[in-house]
Order: structure tokens, then sequence, then C-alpha cells
């Protein structure tokens, strides 16, 4: 393998349960794990709390941690081995990148005291059955057959397509008629 380095930018989604015991706490954790890998970490803040698009392992909600490193790209598979087996990431995601924007360096390692980040409570839904209800047409099995035989119930009387089917049997009719007389 060569030892180039890349630049990388990650996400990582941490448990809110862990995080809820501490940000920072978290947050040096993911950071000491790249650096145990020789990633170099150059910035790692709190991107939000957020909703997830969908569950992952019975979680709906995350704390996003966004971070830009440098790096070899074997260290990134040992990284990532170690972040799912141990601590409170349980999603990764790094991307490599051409060079790190300005305005991300301008972060760093992001400070912040752990009682200013916010982690509401999981809602547990209760989990519904749904209970299959035939529609009221087929419950009662007569009344579809009883129409079928009376059918002037709810048909008002010359209706457009039974006047269209009665002409043309009429001119039908006609036809055969002036067949027969010109024939003989």
């Amino acid at each position: 393998m060569t030892d180039h380095r890349h630049i990388y930018q990650a996400m990582f989604l941490l448990d809110n349960e862990e995080v809820r015991k501490g940000f920072n706490a978290a947050r040096d954790w993911v950071k000491t794990t790249l650096e145990k890998y020789g990633l170099e970490v150059k910035v790692l803040r709190l991107w939000g709390e957020r909703q997830m698009a969908y569950p992952v392992g019975g979680r709906k909600r995350a704390t996003y941690l966004i971070g830009w490193l440098e790096g070899e790209g074997n260290a990134v598979n040992e990284v990532k081995r170690e972040l799912y087996l141990l601590g409170p990431v349980f999603r990764c995601l790094f991307l490599e990148e051409d060079a790190i924007p300005e305005e991300e360096l301008v972060h760093g390692i992001q400070e912040m005291k752990d009682s200013d980040l916010i982690i509401p409570e999981e809602i547990v839904e209760p989990e519904y059955e749904e209970v299959y209800e035939e529609p009221a047409e087929e419950k009662s099995e007569g009344a579809g057959k009883e129409k079928a035989e009376g059918e002037s119930e709810d048909k008002p009387e010359g209706d457009a397509k039974d006047k269209k089917e009665g002409d043309a049997e009429e001119a039908s009719d006609k036809n055969l008629e002036e067949v027969k007389t010109d024939g003989n």
C-alpha cells in the first residue's frame, strides 16, 4: 500500500443515550480513536441533533458530529472497525475530498458545555395492530345480487348509454328489412 495521505470529510452518528452522559466525552472518544490510527483531526464539531430518515437499530434520532481529517486510506478502514465495535458511534461515513474549506477550518475542535446541548427524549410510539375490516358492500352478500336483478332502482330511464345501444339496434333492424324488400 502507498503512504499517500488523503483529506476526508467524515460524519459520525452518535447514540443520544451516550451524548446525554456528556457530549464532550463522546467527541473526545471519537477524536482519540481517530488519532490512535494515525488520522490527523483538523475539525470536529457538532452538526446537530436530528431525526434520522429511517430507524437504525431502534434509534430514530441521533447527534451528528462532522469532522475533517487527514490520513491514509487503510487507517480509515481500521477506524471504522473500532467505531462500530466500541463507543457511542453507531454509523459513520468518510468521503475523500480535495481540500478542507476555509469556513470549516475556523471551527477546529469545537468545545462546548455539555449543558448547552439539549437532547430530546426518544418518544416511544405504541405499536398499533391494524385491524382489517371488509368494505360495507362486501359485508352484505345479497345486496349486490338484488340490484343486478332489479337494476331499475339506481339507473334513470333513458340512460345515454342505453339510448345509444337501442338506436343502433333499430338501425340494424331497418337495414335488414330494406335488404329483404330489395332482394325480391
